[in-house]
């Protein structure tokens, strides 16, 4: 980056994740914010006061309105992490490997009145392995991101980005996963259930299932598309493996589940025995709720017809 590039000041979260930025710079003696509502009109003036030619925004977790967008000659320049116009919105890096992706897309755009829709000024590419986990691309991401920074930077102040505009029919929106999301579905398929393991592993919320009435988060699974494919009941474990694991049995093929961790204890190698069951039977438990609620009807209608003999 140019030496004639100056940091005015850091604008922090209002919960940081990353205490290394304020620590940063409060070393180089920078002015540090923190406002509760970005758009608030007096944060908006602060902005105005020092003046910057470019403002920039690296993950930052709020909406960025007309007055704010326009305190900078040069406009407000945001670092996303998706090939946009495709992975609009949130939690990018976890619907990615969700999606089986091959690679992650980091996009450098001007930021607009739209979530992710600004003209694109730079793009990268990272690869995805097979066995990449939440918190294998997530660190790959990080350790790309300040060069795409400076080189973005650099080629706005020296006048030479030629930024293009989005083609939104061609865009994709992903929206923040939630309470619920994290639940496994034992009739998908293998390679779904494979990427949505490895996509929401440490430092996700891992992925879920139920033992009998226990809580069973999986932290680590594997599925090989050589295995074989057949039907049998999904949720079954069909083989154990030692210290690798148990093979359990999914929609089209298995998932070899090799690290779980129940009800809050130790993570551990699961070793259940073949035939358990992971997972709610849905079938038979409305069945069952059924038949206790035809149970629970016959014998409100005996309490009617006892106190009518009174």
């Amino acid at each position: 980056m140019s030496e004639e590039c100056q940091i005015l000041g850091v604008v922090l979260r209002v919960k940081p994740t990353d205490p290394d930025l304020r620590t940063l710079a409060e070393k180089l003696s920078l002015p540090v914010f923190q406002p509760e509502k970005v758009n608030d009109q007096d944060f908006v003036r602060a902005v105005k006061d020092m003046a910057p030619d470019l403002n920039l925004s690296v993950s930052y977790d709020q909406i960025l309105r007309p007055d704010i967008l326009q305190t900078a000659r040069m406009g407000f320049a945001n670092f996303h992490t998706g090939m946009l116009p495709s992975y609009r919105g949130r939690n990018v890096i976890n619907w990615a490997i969700i999606n089986g992706e091959k690679k992650i897309g980091m996009t450098a755009h001007f930021v607009d009145e739209g979530i992710d829709t600004g003209d694109i000024i730079l793009q990268r590419e990272l690869p995805i392995s097979w066995t990449d986990t939440y918190r294998d691309l997530l660190d790959k991401v990080v350790d790309a991101y300040p060069d795409l920074v400076v080189e973005t930077v650099a080629l706005l102040a020296a006048g030479q980005a030629e930024p293009r505009r989005q083609s939104h029919l061609m865009g994709s929106y992903f929206p923040r996963r939630g309470e619920g999301d994290e639940w496994l579905d034992w009739a998908d398929s293998s390679e779904n259930l494979h990427n949505k393991v490895r996509a929401i592993s440490k430092p996700g919320p891992g992925a879920r299932t139920l033992l009998g009435n226990k809580v069973v988060t999986i932290w680590s699974a594997y599925y090989d598309p050589e295995w074989p494919r057949y039907l049998a009941t999904p949720g079954h474990v069909v083989g154990r493996s030692g210290a690798e694991g148990v093979w359990v049995k999914t929609g089209d093929s298995t998932l070899l589940v090799r690290e779980v961790q129940i009800a809050g204890g130790k993570v551990h190698v699961p070793q259940w025995r073949v035939g358990k069951r992971l997972g709610v039977n849905l079938l038979e438990r409305i069945h069952r709720l059924e038949k206790e609620l035809d149970e629970l009807g016959a014998e409100l209608d005996r309490r009617k017809v006892k106190r009518q003999d009174k």
